[in-house]
């Protein structure tokens, strides 16, 4: 199965169309370099000018690749292929799009229904700053708001960030604070959080990713990598590291 299915199968009513390549933020565009179909993006790009302006002019860094692309494949006069360029363009990357045209549709997966009170087992948050690294649509950060003093929802896409302040004026948690960032630069200063989580959001640049994570912890405290709760009691629901007991900030 293609991914362009795999999206279609898992987002069955959403509608997508070219124009929401608009939609795209600079990050996410600088994702698209070995990850959407080459022939498929030269053929929208030349149909629809405006798009390829917009795109390298919100990213200038794949400049040289859209030229490339360009380069090698040649415009269509097919009206159908088009559309079936078009359509398999946008659904290869249709979590990016679904992120920022209709967050209610990505908050609705099945896997986000995994149970809060298994970070519980791991860790009180009664009173305490949490940290929700890579916040995607506010669950983790509102079910920490129910008990912790604080809560910091780290997230790059603005429409999410909208949608967790939605919510949480919605719930009536006047302790959620959203954010820009992201994991391998978390806006936040050096041992702000008793608890930080991530939730399917880890492992984009793993490396820079421990080390913010790290600093942003105080000593002692407790860093959660929950990819959900476990379905049988032998499997892991999440794995705890513990902040190391000297910030990396702090060495000589």
């Amino acid at each position: 199965m293609s991914l362009a299915d795999a999206f279609r199968q898992m987002f069955t009513e959403v509608s997508l169309e070219v124009e929401d390549l608009y939609l795209l933020e600079s990050f996410q565009i600088a994702y698209l370099p070995g990850w959407v179909p080459e022939r498929e993006f030269a053929a929208v790009l030349w149909a629809y000018p405006s798009i390829q302006r917009f795109l390298v002019k919100k990213c200038p860094s794949i400049t040289d690749w859209v030229a490339r692309v360009l380069a090698q494949f040649e415009p269509t006069d097919d009206q159908r292929e088009l559309a079936a360029c078009s359509e398999r363009l946008v659904w290869t990357i249709a979590d990016l799009l679904v992120y920022n045209k209709c967050p209610q549709a990505y908050d609705a997966l099945e896997f986000h229904n995994w149970d809060f009170r298994e970070i519980m087992t791991i860790t009180s948050l009664q009173g305490k700053v949490v940290v929700d690294g890579g916040a995607g649509t506010g669950r983790v950060a509102l079910e920490a708001a129910q008990t912790a003093r604080q809560v910091f929802a780290v997230e790059p896409v603005t429409r999410l960030r909208h949608f967790i302040r939605e919510r949480a004026a919605q719930a009536g948690l006047s302790n959620v604070f959203v954010i820009d960032g992201f994991l391998h630069a978390i806006p936040l200063p050096d041992g702000l959080a008793d608890v930080l989580i991530t939730s399917h959001a880890l492992g984009w640049r793993l490396e820079d990713e421990l080390r913010e994570l790290e600093r942003v912890v105080t000593k002692g405290g407790m860093i959660i990598h929950c990819p959900g709760t476990a379905e049988t009691a032998s499997e892991a629901a999440s794995e705890t590291v513990e902040a190391p007991p000297e910030s990396p900030a702090e060495e000589p």
